[in-house]
């Protein structure tokens, strides 16, 4: 399967901006809430790779965007995974730690693949499924 877009971002601060910006401009229609969705989680993947990855200079991160049905994305970077098990929600007031909360809450599937000197988050968005109870913008 051939990614719909590919972006090769800088391992810099401007590489989750950049990426909400891409996706946005290549992802397929999409209602509100599920281009919200994806928009979040771009953000969230991205910057967590710019935070945690062991970059260099001149240091690239890929994300890849799968126009199929379900949309997936795929972000790699070259650092070293980690463990995928469900976060508990951060406390209230808290800025970090809802990366993986957040993949857990929204994505319909997501996983690591670890190999190779690169990591792969990748997730899963189900543009016609129903939501299954409160939405994480909803409060609840």
């Amino acid at each position: 399967m051939q990614p719909r877009t590919e972006l090769r971002l800088p391992a810099e601060s401007i590489a989750p901006a950049l990426a909400r910006a891409g996706m946005r401009g290549a992802a397929p229609p999409l209602s509100d809430r599920v281009a919200a969705d994806l928009a979040l989680l771009v953000t969230e993947v991205v910057a967590n790779a710019v935070r945690h990855a062991s970059s260099g200079p001149g240091d690239e991160i890929v994300v890849r965007l799968f126009a199929a049905d379900p949309l997936r994305v795929e972000v790699v970077d070259h650092g070293p995974g980690f463990d995928e098990r469900p976060r508990p929600q951060p406390a209230d007031g808290r800025t970090e730690g809802w990366g993986l909360y957040l993949l857990d809450s929204l994505a319909s599937r997501w996983g690591v693949d670890i190999g190779d000197g690169a990591t792969t988050v990748w997730f899963e968005l189900d543009p016609g499924a129903q939501p299954n109870g409160p939405h994480p913008s909803d409060g609840g």
